[in-house]
């Protein structure tokens, strides 16, 4: 995991406040039209031909806006009757904050309009108010109420706000083409169309998340899906939307995970629990075994390769919650991770969710997940065998300066037997000052065969 990931789930990192990494972290934009006294100005950013670039996408915006215009013309006499006001250049603030039940393509298009209607104005600057999340662990039924709010303009008072204003008109013109013509495009497929602009996938994957927490809606609202990277094997059966059945016991390579939008149904009928590991060696490691061969027709095994990316998260949460779709079923789900805190926080994505990713955790999380390993017992264990104490590592400073934050984190939490665990296992950590991979249980005999066998014997 790396530090941006690692940052998602637990705020902070030292972004550049008003820059583009600082939106990477907070992950929060409200597109909206408005006067504010607010305004932050990136002065890091000095990419030659931004305004140009933003002079482009606004003129793209101007060609389609005849058509968007006549779409909202019943949005605008709405507005008027609402108002009782003559229509100005700068809508006020109250005009301009989008009706919860306005569509997504509804809500891009006044957003266009609005920059459409300032440009016919002349002379007057165009800017997009941000709403920001707090960067630290908030409520969900409070979020709303902690969020900040940051002004970008056009061209603006440097390179860097210029950018940041372009990109994100860009990636809306984007995303209103793939809602336009009912496809399914990827975060890769956005950042390709304009790799210039963008500079990096970073940069696409934040801001796509932005808007869709602006919007309050999932990004598979925007019509825009990561490339799945998650594998799965078991005991499941899943029915497409395209009638096509997808049977992932047929190969112990492993499935790459589907995409949630595409499964009408899942055949868990055969399915007593669910296993999801951090690492991919590991995954392959368990399904190329004899136990795999003996237990796979009564489970499921999933990996996310490191950080779980919100497909392989929203097919576990599918699986594991009771639903027409999964057949009501429940099974338990496990978690297998390294004794070190990248994999103690991978666990945590799994079960509780991130900060970044807030507003999407209810569809996300498996608040069920049990830490089948490793421990702090398991670690132990390996000591005093000779073979498998040299898979023992010494934690780095890098490690120890994550542990204590994710202490301090666990402690701050609401207290519950599953946060003690977490915390009592990162203090033995801590004073011990030693980690373990996965691996270790191999070098232990029959270690990873008696911890899966001890855990689902009784399912």
């Amino acid at each position: 995991m790396d530090n941006e990931e690692f940052d998602d789930l637990f705020g902070g990192g030292g972004t550049l406040e008003g820059s583009s990494q600082e939106s990477l972290t907070y992950a929060a934009a409200n597109l909206e039209f408005c006067e504010s006294d607010d305004e932050i100005v990136d002065e890091d950013l000095q990419t030659e031909n931004l305004t140009t670039g933003g002079l482009q996408v606004l003129s793209n915006i101007i060609h389609q806006s005849p058509g968007i215009i006549e779409r909202r013309k019943s949005l605008t006499t709405q507005s008027k009757s609402s108002s009782g006001n003559d229509a100005s250049c700068f809508p006020t603030r109250a005009s301009n904050v989008v009706a919860n039940d306005l569509s997504v393509i509804d809500r891009i298009e006044k957003i266009f309009k609005g920059i459409f209607d300032a440009l016919l104005c002349g002379g007057k600057e165009v800017g997009i108010t941000l709403k920001l999340r707090p960067t630290t662990p908030v409520h969900r039924s409070k979020m709303m109420d902690s969020v900040k709010l940051r002004r970008i303009r056009f061209p603006g008072m440097s390179p860097g706000e210029a950018w940041q204003f372009t990109v994100v008109l860009r990636i809306l013109e984007l995303i209103y083409e793939a809602l336009r013509d009912e496809k399914i495009v990827s975060k890769r497929d956005i950042y390709y169309r304009d790799p210039a602009l963008f500079g990096n996938q970073t940069h696409v994957n934040r801001y796509v998340d932005d808007i869709a927490f602006t919007f309050g809606v999932p990004r598979s609202a925007l019509n825009v899906t990561a490339v799945s990277k998650g594998l799965v094997v078991g005991a499941v059966t899943f029915l497409r939307r395209d009638g096509a059945v997808l049977r992932v016991n047929s190969d112990r390579e492993g499935f790459l995970v589907p995409n949630i939008k595409e499964i009408v149904s899942a055949d868990m009928s055969s399915v007593r629990w669910i296993i999801v590991i951090e690492k991919e060696a590991s995954f392959r490691s368990i399904a190329a075994s004899d136990v795999w061969e003996s237990i796979c027709t009564h489970g499921v095994l999933i990996t996310g390769k490191g950080y779980p990316d919100i497909a392989t998260r929203a097919l576990i949460h599918f699986l594991a919650t009771p639903s027409p779709q999964n057949g009501f079923a429940s099974p338990p789900v496990y978690g297998l991770a390294d004794f070190d805190p990248d994999g103690l926080a991978i666990l945590s994505i799994y079960k509780h969710g991130s900060i970044a990713l807030a507003h999407e955790n209810a569809s996300l999380m498996v608040g069920n997940m049990e830490w089948l390993g490793l421990r702090s017992n398991h670690v132990l264990m390996g000591a005093v065998d000779a073979h498998a104490s040299q898979g023992l590592l010494t934690l780095t400073g890098r490690d120890r300066t994550r542990g204590l934050k994710m202490l301090e984190h666990h402690i701050t939490r609401e207290k519950s037997d599953d946060n003690e665990l977490y915390c009592v296992e990162l203090q033995t950590m801590l004073m011990l000052n030693v980690k373990a991979e996965l691996q270790l249980l191999d070098a232990i005999s029959d270690g990873m065969t008696s911890l899966l066998e001890s855990a689902l014997q009784s399912r």
